[in-house]
């Protein structure tokens, strides 16, 4: 299969503004029971994902595909880089 192009909802960036990571948060602790991360911790996971080579459209993994901004709060989330994970 070869790829005729992005997808319809691709860009060359995302923003995601912080209410709606906010949000986001907010409705997996309510549904999914999820812990997050201390801010400390979730700081440093943050800046090891936008200087990784898998960060992508300014703030997706392209190893998941998840938000960074969701994933490196969430306090039982691990890396998904191939090899060796960076947090």
């Amino acid at each position: 299969m070869t790829r005729q192009g992005p997808c319809k909802d691709c860009s060359e960036t995302i923003h995601v503004t912080p209410e709606k990571i906010k949000t986001m948060l907010q409705m997996l602790i309510d549904s999914r029971h999820v812990e997050l991360a201390d801010d400390v911790i979730s700081a440093g996971r943050l800046a090891q994902c936008v200087s990784c080579t898998g960060y992508t459209l300014g703030g997706t993994c392209k190893y998941c595909g998840c938000l960074v901004q969701i994933r490196t709060k969430i306090k039982d989330r691990g890396c998904p880089y191939p090899l060796t994970p960076k947090w």
